[in-house]
């Protein structure tokens, strides 16, 4: 994730929070003795379970500022996760966690709120992201030191693929790198980078037994 991407989201998070904090608590959180939105939110080191627990029944009954607590009890650890992770933004994070506020199941899982929300934002993260790597499609070849690039070789003059595509394969399969770190070698975007890894697979394997017959000639 851009750091410019970072400081936009969590500007705006911050600016609003730094409006809500000396709100007064409504009266129905009796789950937390804090008197203002800020001490309410202090209050969770001392007893996650019980304040989280709290303001995640709140907002399941519909209140919506119980939920905005508990975004801002968890940023923290939201940001560091979106920070180590290549792939997805703040925002992508933010939406998964809003989705697993707005449905965790309290009753069955009662204890160790914030890392269940943490650890289940991160497989939600994962789940909707899109896999780069295909497996090439495995030819058998006389020489047991041909590797990958003979194949992409034998691809490119069968005409199945292009030379751009069989560089971006190359890129991906050979290099063992992530779509986003292919785009940036190739200086194109990881889409066009999953778009062209997808489609010269696909063509690698439909003529997968005359790339045999290039192998062995």
């Amino acid at each position: 994730m851009t750091r410019v991407g970072l400081s936009h989201t969590l500007t705006a998070l911050n600016a609003e929070w730094a409006q809500l904090q000396h709100s007064s608590r409504p009266p129905a959180w009796g789950f937390s003795p804090g008197a203002t939105l800020g001490e309410v939110l202090a209050s969770v080191r001392d007893d996650p379970d019980a304040v989280l627990g709290g303001l995640l029944g709140r907002q399941h009954a519909g209140d919506a500022l119980a939920g905005r607590l508990v975004v801002q009890a968890m940023l923290p650890k939201l940001v560091l996760m979106a920070a180590r992770d290549a792939e997805a933004s703040l925002d992508e994070y933010l939406a998964a966690f809003w989705v697993r506020v707005a449905t965790y199941p309290l009753a069955r899982r009662p204890g160790r709120i914030a890392a269940n929300l943490a650890l289940d934002t991160l497989k939600s993260v994962k789940a909707a992201r899109p896999r780069a790597v295909i497996a090439l499609p495995r030819v058998p070849v006389p020489d047991p030191l041909a590797d990958a690039t003979t194949v992409l070789d034998a691809g490119v003059r069968l005409g199945v693929i292009d030379a751009l595509t069989r560089r971006t394969l190359e890129v991906v399969y050979v290099g063992g790198r992530t779509s986003r770190d292919a785009a940036a070698v190739l200086g194109t975007s990881p889409d066009a980078v999953r778009w062209r890894c997808s489609k010269g697979v696909r063509a690698l394997r439909a003529v997968a037994g005359q790339l045999v017959e290039q192998l062995a000639g």
